[in-house]
């Protein structure tokens, strides 16, 4: 279940670790494709231009010419860094956020709380996910409904049966019925419990 206006991203490190993880991922990824991209075009342009550049430069000239392309390599990385690194904690956030949300909301089903629904913020990741939770929480909580009111009735069966007994003279027919009540209402309780596999 997904709701845009209800929550809205103030903090963006929820998962402070798994976010930083995932941004050293995309800054070490991008690292190493300008690295390997820079190698393939200086070996490509080395064995291509090579012997004609040396003849049109001298070696000190080429050389300075390489570094300057080096260092802007490096520049621009170096520029585009910070750039990077928020762009992935925003789309860190995207997975973190639900991640630490469902966290939250299975802990709360674990101390048996399931009146509030699992809401995400409009275009989160893991909306599908979320979705497939809020069915179980439903399923749940349906038959929990039912199984209290399985108990109310196993309680007035009790109460019957009680009185039934406490009666003088003994009613047989009545503690007959009310002990018949306590048997359905058994039943009815082990066959709910019986399609759980624990």
């Amino acid at each position: 279940m997904q709701e845009g206006a209800k929550y809205k991203r103030t903090q963006y490190f929820v998962a402070k670790k798994f976010q930083l993880k995932y941004v050293g991922l995309i800054l070490l990824l991008v690292f190493l494709t300008t690295i390997m991209c820079s190698y393939v075009i200086y070996y490509t342009m080395m064995l291509t231009m090579g012997d004609k550049l040396a003849n049109v430069y001298p070696q000190g000239r080429l050389m300075a010419i390489v570094n300057v392309m080096n260092f802007r390599i490096l520049f621009v990385m170096l520029l585009m860094s910070p750039i990077i690194v928020m762009t992935g904690i925003y789309a860190s956030h995207k997975i973190a956020g639900p991640i630490y949300r469902i966290e939250r909301f299975l802990a709360s089903m674990a101390d048996g709380d399931f009146s509030v629904p699992l809401i995400l913020r409009k275009n989160d990741e893991l909306a599908a996910l979320a979705d497939g939770i809020n069915r179980v929480a439903d399923s749940v909580k349906t038959t929990l409904s039912k199984e209290k009111s399985d108990l109310s009735r196993v309680s007035m069966s009790l109460k019957n049966l009680k009185n039934a007994c406490e009666a003088r003279p003994i009613d047989n027919s009545a503690l007959d019925k009310a002990l018949n009540e306590l048997n359905g209402e058994n039943s009815v309780l082990h066959q709910e419990i019986e399609k759980y596999k624990i």
